[in-house]
């Protein structure tokens, strides 16, 4: 027989919301993985056990879909759920046996390739900002300006401040004119999605982020790129402490002729890439 845990109101407090208490503090995926596996020794739940849905789950956990998911998935890839799609699908316990070694190995996989996508972001977004600032029309900063507006227009609604945010950096890779690039950055924000939904996203950080952005797009429209370069250094830094990784290598812009100075960088003329 078969047992299933269901999503109950908040002031229950002997129904599921004792099993899936909400996460409060700043953490990622693993907190979700690690708060699921809990749930399914303390209920003693085996295989074809039914936990909430997604959408209930993330009401009792109090974090986004997509870092929901990205537990989920690595849950279904170490053998401990199982997610079957469809109106009668759902998630259910596959082995109440847990391979907390193979969930162990998926998490480190899984950290390496946030910490990857971050290194490679140090690297890429920055040539991305200088080629903006030097190729975008009066129009596209504008539009890029509208995004800010968006997110003090949401600020209450994470959701909403995320999605704007994600236009900003779209259209500044647009305004780069490369389509390489474009897709390339594509790929990482694509993937970096699913993250963001674990760090803090209070109304205070959504105010910051104005702030950052509105430095940002200034010293893009002033083609300041000595500036623009500080403001993402600072950028970086405090993305990396928030994912809590190191990334090893950055690059800066300068000259092509600053850079076949043997004496090394000229503190006069413009800078380029």
């Amino acid at each position: 027989m078969t047992k299933a845990i269901t999503a109950k109101s908040k002031s229950d407090s002997t129904g599921s919301q004792g099993i899936f208490a909400p996460i409060k503090v700043h953490r990622t995926f693993e907190a979700v993985i690690e708060r699921i596996i809990d749930a399914i020794d303390a209920q003693g739940l085996g295989d074809g056990d039914r936990l909430p849905n997604e959408k209930e789950m993330t009401a009792l956990l109090e974090v986004s879909r997509p870092t929901l998911r990205q537990a989920l998935r690595i849950l279904e890839n170490s053998g401990v759920l199982r997610i079957k799609p469809g109106q009668a699908g759902g998630v259910f316990v596959a082995s109440g046996m847990i391979p907390l070694d193979v969930v162990g190995k998926n998490i480190a996989h899984e950290a390496q390739q946030v910490a990857e996508l971050i290194a490679t972001r140090r690297l890429l977004e920055p040539i991305v900002y200088h080629l903006a600032a030097e190729n975008a029309t009066s129009e596209e900063f504008d539009r890029i300006e509208d995004t800010i507006r968006l997110i003090d227009l949401h600020i209450a609604d994470p959701k909403m401040v995320s999605r704007a945010d994600g236009m900003f950096h779209r259209r500044i890779a647009h305004a780069a004119r490369n389509p390489i690039l474009l897709r390339a950055m594509s790929g990482i924000y694509r993937q970096l999605s699913p993250l963001r939904g674990a760090l803090d996203n209070d109304e205070q950080h959504a105010r910051h982020t104005i702030e950052v952005h509105s430095r940002l797009l200034a010293a893009m429209r002033a083609r300041d790129h000595e500036r623009l370069g500080v403001l993402l250094h600072q950028t970086f830094v405090d993305l990396e402490a928030e994912f809590k990784v190191d990334a090893p290598h950055s690059v800066r812009w300068v000259s092509v002729g600053e850079a076949e100075k043997p004496s090394g960088r000229s503190k006069t003329g413009p800078p380029r890439l």
